[in-house]
């Protein structure tokens, strides 16, 4: 099996997340994980927002984390526990600190890389989802991201995608992870997001 590569792609809202992890993903030819539970959480009747975050962290985190040091499979995470990290201090979500650190050392100790995606300026952004969500709160949660950076022990790149340039960045990404940039069928993964 070749060398484990386990990629967070994280940021505020509308910094191209998505798309940058897709497209990293194609290139490497490696799985796209986006949970599918990370928006019916803000729409469960059954359990407070705080509460669905709070047992996704402290049951499915460690199951998925489990199942990749068993396997040694690579994925490419939209999203993760570092979400977890600055959404629940901007929205004053109670979370699991020490499931946290636990998951985060963990993850370290697999080589596991967090993409932090970001703008030099959130000015004139709104959410696509959630319109409330605007520049104010997109600038607290790069700050919560910024705070996650230096609290991590994961290799972490940040990613500037104010060119919203899609191959620069997966390059950008690729030279990080050292992946073979020159070896991807960069255009044709791209062709494949758009």
């Amino acid at each position: 099996m070749s060398k484990q590569t386990l990629v967070f792609f994280v940021g505020p809202d509308m910094c191209g997340k998505t798309q940058i992890a897709r497209a990293t993903s194609r290139c490497m030819g490696v799985p796209y994980f986006k949970a599918t539970s990370e928006h019916a959480s803000f729409l469960s009747t059954r359990l407070s927002v705080s509460d669905q975050f709070m047992n996704q962290l402290r049951f499915a985190d460690p199951r998925v984390l489990d199942i990749l040091r068993q396997t040694g499979h690579s994925v490419v995470f939209d999203r993760g526990f570092p979400c977890e990290y600055a959404y629940s201090r901007v929205f004053g979500r109670e979370t699991d600190q020490v499931m946290l650190r636990h998951l985060d050392e963990a993850y370290a100790a697999l080589g596991a890389a967090v993409v932090f995606c970001h703008r030099a300026s959130y000015a004139g952004i709104h959410d696509d989802l959630d319109p409330s969500v605007g520049p104010e709160l997109l600038g607290r949660l790069h700050a919560a991201y910024e705070d996650f950076a230096g609290w991590s022990k994961c290799r972490l790149l940040r990613l500037n995608v104010d060119d919203e340039d899609l191959q620069r960045e997966v390059a950008d990404v690729l030279r990080f992870i050292d992946h073979d940039v020159s070896a991807c069928a960069l255009s044709i993964a791209l062709e494949a997001v758009r």
